[in-house]
């Protein structure tokens, strides 16, 4: 793995928004790893992303699949809520990225949600280290 093979990717569109719901599916996050700035009407999140891209490129009888810490902002948020976020849940694993009614919200295992109120989208993610090896791949029923 090398730098060129760091994503940086950015989303104008609903369509581009559920490709980067496809590549941030099973990110971990932990409380301390977002933040909201009202008034610069920004949402930051870094958080472990699990590199689904990289599955055709696996050798299957290894069980090695990578993982990397990313960075991910959404701009122009006026408002946010949090549904059934809980200060007891240590981290959280993201599930999907979705945009309805000028409203990207993020869904997370447990129910929890983010609900960040945007005039339009515009969302970056980019890796911001190098993946790193692991023997864990996520597994939904």
């Amino acid at each position: 793995m090398n730098y060129e093979n760091k994503i940086k990717l950015n989303a104008f569109t609903n369509d581009d928004l559920k490709i980067l719901s496809y590549l941030c599916q099973d990110a971990i996050l932990s409380n301390e790893e977002f933040f909201f700035d009202k008034d610069q009407e920004l949402f930051i999140a870094t958080f472990s992303r699990y590199c689904w891209e990289k599955e055709k490129n696996i050798n299957t009888e290894s069980n090695v699949n990578y993982r990397v810490i990313s960075g991910f902002q959404i701009k122009h948020v006026k408002k946010i809520s949090y549904k059934k976020l809980n200060s007891s849940i240590p981290f959280l694993n993201l599930l999907a990225i979705s945009y309805k009614s000028k409203k990207i919200t993020l869904h997370f295992s447990s129910s929890v949600e983010f609900v960040l109120e945007c005039d339009k989208i515009e969302v970056y993610l980019e890796d911001i280290d190098i993946p790193w090896p692991t023997k864990l791949k996520p597994e939904h029923k």
